[in-house]
């Protein structure tokens, strides 16, 4: 189940802020490096989240 939170997060938040650089007109590079940006953000968000738990449990 873990497993599946990060491919699931990546999906929806690039799908989000697809549509919204659709609706601010954004076209080309700009877009791709938007959604780019964003996947990049929620990986290391979710890594972090999922991290935490363990390194309290090992100290």
């Amino acid at each position: 189940m873990n497993k599946l939170i990060l491919p699931v997060a990546i999906f929806v938040s690039v799908i989000i802020a697809g549509k919204i650089a659709e609706h601010f007109a954004l076209e080309g590079s700009w877009k791709i490096g938007l959604l780019c940006a964003v996947a990049a953000c929620v990986q290391i968000a979710v890594n972090r989240i999922q991290r935490a738990p363990r390194q309290k449990a090992q100290r």
